[in-house]
């Protein structure tokens, strides 16, 4: 069956229509899809013919458009649907994302079983000559030009924040945001020098025979110009700068290198630019070399993943009464990674997925052993939005608990990146079933964004962990502004019967006017270090003699 359905010549015509069609075809009796050679090149795929092909496809599209891919994939596969028709982005070879328009049908017998599932991708970005929305010239037209001769410098920008604006204002607003950019770069563009719009809110500047120092001028005036367009809000770009010979003769490299250096110059600090460099290149090699052995980590069941923990101290006794779950991850090539570093390939790639879980069942277990042995230990960890967003991880929780035997009274669920929680609604819904059920809930990081004070008046919070910055920053001379934000967060929290931890208590000094301020709960280096369970149980029985 797999290889009448699979082998025929229709395939293989459409599969050499175009290079920028990709054609696939799935035997959904044996779960082996082939795909069209153009699309294993372009996409790095493992092989032609792939067996299990979701998942694994799954790991290209991007982290910020799996939700919609996999709703509309659901309709199709549970009956709702015979069509499926969405736009996301997908990652190629070059580590770049790139539009698609995926289209799709299911071919079923007479009795209405599935036998295939057919369709094919096409590249969007390759479409047009001009973008419509800007009018600029695409990134299909950028191609055809010829880096081998002369010499001249490129700026990739990028708007900082976009996905922010656009869920926060509308994406009309966002198209405004995006026409205003374009018309800005198209002023301060030389008489030959080339304005193109790239995906989503990524432009080119291309300056044949331009110099690094003027296209760095360029972007210092867009990045004045942003901050104060005349009906939009203040807004800033960072960008990457290559030079060509130099760092590439060809469509291809060029750009990675330009993607490499603006992602670079956004992690340093937004509204910067970075010129590609070996700094940059090793860094990606770096990147590579951990995105690959965090896969096989995965693989290979969670080789390499450890939980530690940290011990969160009653304010009033200064005895242990719970522990913050904290990833960490080695293996015996690398030892150095730290969580900041991985965590956000692990998001890039969409893995961060099953490492949540990992994470989850392993502190509920933790949970269980600790409730059996000292009854009152509560321990919690740490949970994205972009997780909650899986509607699967609510369910998984509950139903790990129980099976564990996990009393939820002593779990606690810390919400971090709370600024980018979009639909409050569906976090408020989330939460009450799990509050409902005696787990608690915890904002992370709490006073960072502005966004969190939104945030805790549509959801329900039982404990606000008020960021280090602000406590760390209590012992300088003249500094009133840390106090009166502690003070005020926690006499908020006083009338809201919501329960404070003060993060990144250093000194006996700091832990001194903590508690005179009358926060509930102490963490930091003061009192430990995030350890490995082992030395968290020392720590416990030895205090508890």
């Amino acid at each position: 069956m797999s290889k009448n359905i699979l082998e025929n010549e229709l395939f293989e015509s459409f599969a050499n229509a175009s290079d920028n069609i990709y054609i696939y075809v799935c035997d959904m009796k044996t779960d082996l899809t082939r795909w069209s050679k153009n699309t294993v090149d372009y996409f790095d795929l493992e092989g032609e013919y792939i067996t299990g092909n979701g998942p694994k496809w799954m790991e290209h599209i991007h982290p910020d458009d799996r939700a919609a891919y996999i709703a509309d994939i659901e309709n199709v596969f549970s009956g709702a649907s015979s069509r499926h028709s969405c736009q996301y982005r997908a990652k190629n070879k070059y580590g770049d994302y790139v539009w698609l328009e995926c289209k799709g049908s299911v071919i079923s017998d007479e009795n209405g079983n599935p036998l295939v599932f057919a369709g094919l991708m096409t590249r969007l970005d390759n479409q047009n000559k001009y973008d419509p929305l800007t009018l600029l010239l695409t990134s299909y037209e950028m191609q055809k030009y010829d880096f081998s001769t002369g010499r001249g410098t490129i700026l990739l920008l990028g708007i900082n924040s976009f996905r922010k604006i656009n869920n926060t204002n509308g994406f009309l607003y966002g198209n405004k945001v995006l026409v205003a950019l374009a018309n800005c770069l198209t002023d301060l563009a030389g008489k030959e020098d080339r304005v193109y719009r790239l995906q989503g809110d990524e432009f080119i500047v291309l300056s044949p025979n331009g110099s690094k120092e003027n296209l760095s001028r360029l972007f210092e005036k867009a990045n004045d110009l942003c901050t104060n367009i005349r009906g939009l809000k203040s807004f800033s770009v960072s960008a990457g700068l290559v030079s060509y010979p130099e760092n590439g003769t060809d469509f291809n490299t060029l750009m990675s290198n330009l993607e490499h250096s603006l992602e670079y110059a956004k992690d340093q600090k937004q509204g910067r630019i970075s010129e590609f460099s070996e700094k940059i290149s090793q860094r990606h090699l770096r990147t590579g070399m951990l995105r690959e052995a965090l896969t096989q980590s995965i693989h290979n069941n969670f080789e390499g993943f450890e939980l530690y923990f940290q011990p969160i101290l009653d304010a009033q006794t200064k005895k242990i009464v719970e522990c913050e779950s904290l990833l960490r991850w080695k293996t015996p090539e690398i030892q150095d990674a730290t969580p900041y570093e991985f965590i956000k390939i692990l998001e890039n790639t969409g893995e961060i997925r099953e490492v949540g879980f990992w994470v989850m069942e392993e502190a509920l277990r933790h949970a269980a052993m600790w409730q059996k042995k000292y009854r009152d230990i509560s321990v919690s960890f740490n949970v994205s939005y972009i997780q909650l967003l899986d509607g699967e991880f609510i369910d998984r929780l509950i139903a790990k608990a129980k099976e564990l035997e996990v009393d939820p009274k002593l779990v606690m669920v810390e919400l971090t990146e709370s600024c980018n929680a979009d639909d409050t609604k569906m976090l408020s819904r989330q939460f009450d079933k799990l509050q409902k059920l005696g787990f608690k809930i915890a904002m992370d990081d709490f006073g960072t964004e502005y966004a969190s004070f939104g945030l805790l008046h549509d959801v329900s919070m039982d404990v606000l962990k008020i960021d280090q910055k602000f406590v760390r920053g209590l012992i300088r001379d003249g500094n009133m502004t840390d106090m009166a934000i502690i003070e005020n967060v926690v006499n908020m929290c006083r009338q809201l019967s919501i329960q404070t931890v003060a993060e990144g208590i250093e000194t006996k000094e700091i832990q001194d006017i903590i508690r005179s301020i009358g926060v509930s709960f102490l963490q930091g280096y003061l009192y430990s270090k995030p350890v490995p369970a082992a030395e968290f149980e020392r720590m416990v029985e030895e205090e508890r003699g």
